[in-house]
């Protein structure tokens, strides 16, 4: 029986027998003199420690109870005894070649991580040994000779995309059996912190295949470069079908790409040892090749900070110039004592973290700001036509025209130049020590956001006050006592072009655009209501109230006057363009227009299907006079287009959902003062009721008192009030009925019942 104890190994728990310790212990031993005199000793070591502490740990996994002679046997054997390596330098090339497929045919013999040369494949078995849920991957991976990594990562995509991944799980999981099965993989997979942007995914790849690392990153940085720059395109030229190459690549191969890439970074592990690297690479794993790999990152370090010294120097130097001339000034203590406080506050351990993750978060919000300028940027080349005239109808005056080209160009325009520049960089992996052209993007977009900045402040002050007119538009009462309200389509002053520009009365989306249309000197709005009201007398009227916003009150009302929206009559039918039209020297400011139609009671009338398609508004009046308008349905009513209607006095209603009868004895136009008298008789009562009973009660407390208490005495036959006792009178005249608390129906259109505030 021998002995068996537990190590701390390299932060693993290995279980390990006494003698193999010993011979453990040994061995390293050996390896601290034989790398005693080379540069990075201490790296060397560690990294071969490492090494031998996940081949344990790989040999455990499996079944093992604890590592034995044997195991340290085949580990030392290969990755290769120091005396070995000493013998290969005195002996020739032959008998090192020699020795050294000895000692990789005895490693691979024993350990996985550097198989043996690939021959004709077995048959297919799921892996017992290494295994997440029923090892279909890694048999999957030995079978093909590649990492199971890769293979874990590919069932992974398929089942977000697609959930095929799961089906074919399991199958093979019922239809593979399971075995224990010797690992081949001589090259794994790993993420690269050599070379990485964002978390070495695209290096890691390059190492793997051995390909060149922008390859990967032009694959997946490509979806998302067509999909910024086919995007626009897709949005005012859809039906193109040359667009329907780029758009599969930007839509569903860009978005397993990108959930690939984020696969790939949570699950492959990043390549930190000399061990992990040589095997990201393919190379043989044993004490040389440690030893050339620490030795090479060692140089890297080291030209990495010569350069950086090199900056620094330059920096310092740069800096002692400017402290020499600013010592002669009279403020030299003054600089003194802020360069010792800054020097301090540099040398923080705190502040240097703060400092890298405030570095983070910022180059996380302009990255996010550079994309979505990107965007606005395409878009704006892209549909200048639109753009560009419509320009003419919001801007006035030279400078919100300046200001409004800065800041296309240097706002919008200038991050995306910045962008594609880094990008174009890194992907080339071109590292320039001159940070000139840094400075100059970023004092161009500095000016760029000022430009912006004036620039929306200036148009606010534009549509700064809001106003409106009101005027009451003449109509002749129809002889047939209904009134029609027709949108019409066949007047030629309001044929607008707009199609090609993506507007339109005939749109899919109807009415969500406020800009119906445009012409090279106009353009034209469908920011129209009509509301329905009850009239206080037996005509129609038709009430239109035009809004408009400017810099002050004056001006609203100025631009709100010059709103042509011509309503013309036609016996029983009133006809209403289908927008108003706006000129280069009128100015959008948010003009709108509301019609009022106020509808007797016991008279019909009907809506044309096309006021549907007015863009319509919302009115409210606040407590201090003024008028909000915002594009909210909240607390109106509506009424059906299409639909014959009856003004009654609780709110419109529809023909088709009233009795015949009742429509001919004109009950409906009867019920108005019938409910009034109704109300008014019933309050009248209620009252009446409850003197009497305050009378009985009276008289109950009265008689229970004492005639010799010498207070008040009840007199039966005393002479009673006459107006107190006599029923009221039923007076219709002097009620009357608030519309505001009759809840009307609603329906699917936008036109508002509003009650009428006055009397009945």
């Amino acid at each position: 029986m021998k002995k068996v104890i537990n190590i701390n190994f390299q932060g693993r728990v290995i279980p390990i027998e006494e003698t193999a310790y010993e011979t453990l212990q040994q061995y390293i031993d050996s390896l601290r003199r034989y790398f005693a005199n080379e540069e990075g000793r201490d790296e060397i070591v560690n990294d071969i420690e490492s090494r031998i502490a996940e081949l344990f740990s790989e040999r455990l996994k499996k079944g093992a109870t604890c590592i034995t002679d044997e195991d340290v046997q085949s580990v030392m054997a290969g990755m290769g005894r120091p005396e070995d390596f000493e013998a290969e330098t005195g002996s020739g090339n032959a008998d090192a070649n020699a020795g050294t497929r000895q000692q990789q045919g005895a490693y691979q013999q024993a350990q996985p991580g550097a198989g043996p040369t690939y021959g004709t494949r077995g048959k297919l078995y799921r892996n017992a040994d290494d295994k997440i849920i029923a090892g279909v991957c890694s048999g999957l991976a030995n079978y093909f000779h590649i990492d199971p990594v890769i293979m874990r990562i590919i069932f992974v995509v398929l089942l977000f995309t697609g959930g095929s991944g799961f089906l074919v799980y399991l199958i093979l999981w019922v239809a593979v059996p399971s075995q224990s099965i010797q690992s081949n993989i001589t090259k794994r997979l790993y993420r690269s912190s050599d070379d990485k942007v964002i978390a070495g995914v695209c290096g890691g790849l390059a190492a793997y295949l051995n390909i060149s690392t922008w390859i990967p990153r032009l694959i997946f940085a490509l979806p998302f470069i067509l999909g910024l720059l086919s995007g626009p395109f897709h949005w005012w030229w859809d039906d193109i079908a040359f667009w329907a190459v780029p758009r599969v690549i930007s839509g569903s191969l860009g978005s397993t790409l990108f959930v690939s890439y984020i696969v790939l970074w949570i699950a492959v592990p990043i390549a930190v040892t000399a061990a992990e690297k040589l095997e990201m690479r393919g190379e043989r794993v044993d004490l040389n090749s440690i030893r050339n790999t620490v030795k090479e990152d060692l140089e890297s370090f080291r030209s990495k900070a010569q350069n950086w010294g090199n900056e620094v120097k330059q920096s310092a130097q740069q800096f002692g110039n400017q402290a020499r001339e600013y010592a002669k000034s009279e403020r030299v203590k003054t600089f003194t004592n802020e360069a010792s406080a800054t020097a301090r506050t540099a040398g923080s351990g705190i502040a240097h973290i703060i400092g890298v993750l405030f570095k983070a978060f910022f180059l996380f919000i302009v990255g996010m700001i550079a994309l979505a300028l990107f965007g606005a940027l395409v878009g704006l080349l892209f549909g200048s036509v639109p753009v560009m005239s419509f320009k003419e109808f919001l801007l006035e005056g030279f400078w919100q025209n300046s200001l409004a080209w800065l800041t296309v160009f240097l706002f919008l325009g200038v991050p995306i130049i910045a962008m594609i520049t880094w990008l174009i960089r890194r992907i080339m992996g071109v590292r320039s020590k001159n940070h000139y052209l840094g400075y100059v993007f970023g004092v161009l977009w500095f000016i760029g956001i000022m430009s912006a900045a004036l620039l929306t402040g200036s148009i606010f002050r534009s549509f700064k006050s809001r106003n409106f007119v009101e005027e009451n538009v003449a109509i002749a009462q129809p002889s047939n006592g209904k009134m029609f309200l027709d949108v019409t389509t066949q007047n030629i002053n309001y044929r607008y072009y707009s199609n090609d520009w993506g507007f339109g009365w005939d749109d899919d989306f109807e009415n969500e655009w406020p800009l119906f249309g445009a012409n090279f000197d106009s353009i034209m709005l469908n920011m129209v209501r009509v509301d329905i009201v009850k009239s206080s007398d037996n005509d129609f009227h038709l009430t239109k109230v035009k809004f408009s916003r400017g810099k002050d009150p004056v001006t609203a009302r100025n631009v709100a006057e010059k709103i042509n929206f011509p309503v013309t009559q036609n016996d029983s039918i009133l006809y209403l363009p289908k927008g108003f039209s706006i000129g280069k020297s009128e100015r959008w400011r948010n003009q709108q227009v509301l019609l009022v139609l106020q509808v007797p009671v016991g008279k019909r009338f009907m809506l044309d299907r096309n006021v549907s398609r007015y863009n319509s508004f919302d009115v409210r009046y606040n407590r201090r006079g003024g008028i909000d308008i915002s594009d909210t349905w909240e607390r109106t009513y509506w009424v059906e287009d299409g639909k014959e209607y009856i003004m009654t006095p609780d709110g419109p209603k529809k023909i088709s959902q009233l009795d015949e009868e009742a429509l001919s004895r004109g009950e409906y136009k009867e019920r108005e003062k019938h409910d009034v008298e109704e109300k008014v008789k019933e309050r009248a009562e209620e009252e009446l009721k409850r003197k009497k009973q305050r009378e009985e009660e009276v008289r109950e407390r009265l008689n229970r008192n004492s005639d010799t208490t010498g207070g008040y005495r009840y007199h039966p036959k005393t002479k009673e009030n006459k107006k107190d006792t006599a029923p009221a009178k039923v007076q219709s005249s002097s009620a009357s009925i608030n519309d505001q608390d009759i809840e009307h129906p609603a329906s699917l259109f936008p036109v508002r019942f509003a009650g009428n505030k006055t009397g009945a």
